[in-house]
């Protein structure tokens, strides 16, 4: 169960709402400060710069009280066993739990070090424990397995983003370790194991956002949908199924052709074009980013194996290519009523925030040299004198 009060979770969604209200001109401000006096809630909420420089603070004290500790244990010689760090991790979690509930912290700073830090080292002594055992056949599983579980805990405990993506991400982990030791077949059929398990997992995450009592879980469960998305194409694109291949069989790299390659050509070049279309569709921004970052990368893969034209007329035809397109669907979502439109967002997301045009031209220009400095005196040098007689010029 979540550790925040939910009442106070609810008053803060309460409030931001309304913010956007009367950023929107909706409501006026004297209502707003009435309806934020009716939902109050008291967390802890420092500015982003503060909540670095707490975290930054947070983690020079632990590993100055970890050091300190570590040199009375060494006396004791219990520092080169696996449940030392289990122990400390322990006693981070103590601390945090303490914290959060005294001090009314929500992700900010200290609370999000006190967790990162707890997870590792219990984790961390974990595996070393398992490691020397020496469970050679299901060694990375059980490891894979634990961590998973042990992120989904603090992840419905603290609502913590991170702890999301190691949960994601060591589900992924545990699935290709434990698939992979059913033999040949298992590593052959590795790629659509893998795709199985990314929509599964991205099914089970869309059910979740749907119900209405997982709604202080929403960052996570959008962050644990984009790691599917982007496992689910990962997982067909053809340059990753060709080097995992490569490397499951102990081969170099300049073997290109894998079986059944058509299938993942298909899959390669297909799967942009449907996130596209569902973005499109279902007007979501997390489907349209995802997929023109899979077309950047389905052409990179194309054109890490066929040199079919110069990459000067490669880049104008796909720019052209691209124009044709982008008229296309506008002029599409024009005649759709409730379509999606040019009109720039109340709230921006951290994304939207970005000036990607700026960091391209920036990165684009840095390599070019710096402009000369040219006098700007043009004339002088010259005297004259006895009215024009005499006199150089």
């Amino acid at each position: 169960m979540i550790i925040y009060n939910k009442e106070w979770l609810h008053n803060k969604q309460v409030a931001e709402q309304v913010q956007t209200d009367m950023r929107e001109g909706s409501i006026t401000p004297e209502e707003f400060a009435k309806i934020r006096a009716a939902y109050a809630f008291y967390f802890y909420l420092p500015r982003l710069v503060i909540r670095v420089g707490l975290f930054i603070l947070t983690l020079i004290i632990l590993l100055f009280s970890g050091g300190l500790l570590s040199l009375f244990a060494a006396e004791a010689r219990i520092i080169d066993t696996p449940a030392y760090p289990m122990v400390l991790g322990v006693i981070c979690y103590v601390v945090l739990e303490h914290l959060v509930k005294n001090n009314r912290y929500l992700h900010s700073g200290p609370d999000n070090a006190l967790l990162y830090v707890s997870a590792t080292l219990f984790g961390g002594g974990f595996i070393w424990t398992i490691s020397k055992m020496n469970l050679t056949f299901a060694e990375a599983s059980i490891c894979a397995a634990f961590i998973c579980m042990m992120c989904v805990y603090l992840t419905v405990r603290f609502a913590d983003v991170i702890t999301a993506l190691a949960a994601c991400i060591s589900f992924f982990a545990f699935v290709y370790f434990t698939y992979g030791k059913v033999g040949s077949v298992g590593l052959a059929t590795m790629p659509f194991m893998i795709m199985v398990a990314a929509g599964g997992l991205f099914y089970l995450m869309n059910r979740l956002g749907k119900d209405i009592r997982n709604i202080n879980y929403e960052n996570c469960i959008d962050f644990a949908k984009i790691i599917s998305l982007i496992t689910l194409y990962a997982a067909g694109n053809y340059f990753v199924v060709n080097r995992l291949n490569n490397m499951l069989n102990n081969l170099d790299d300049s073997h290109t052709t894998i079986p059944l390659g058509f299938i993942f050509w298909i899959w390669t070049m297909l799967v942009p074009v449907l996130y596209v279309l569902i973005g499109i569709r279902k007007k979501s921004s997390m489907f349209l980013r995802l997929g023109l970052l899979a077309a950047v990368a389905a052409v990179a893969t194309f054109r890490n194996y066929y040199h079919l034209m110069p990459i000067e007329v490669a880049l104008t035809l796909a720019g052209a290519i691209l124009l044709a397109a982008s008229y296309t669907v506008i002029q599409y979502l024009k005649k759709r009523p409730n379509g999606i439109t040019y009109a720039e967002p109340e709230v921006h997301s951290n994304f939207d925030k970005l000036n990607i045009e700026g960091l391209i031209v920036g990165q684009a220009t840095s390599h070019l040299p710096n402009a000369q400095n040219h006098p700007t005196e043009r004339f002088g040098g010259g005297s004259g004198g006895g009215g024009g007689s005499s006199g150089d010029f």
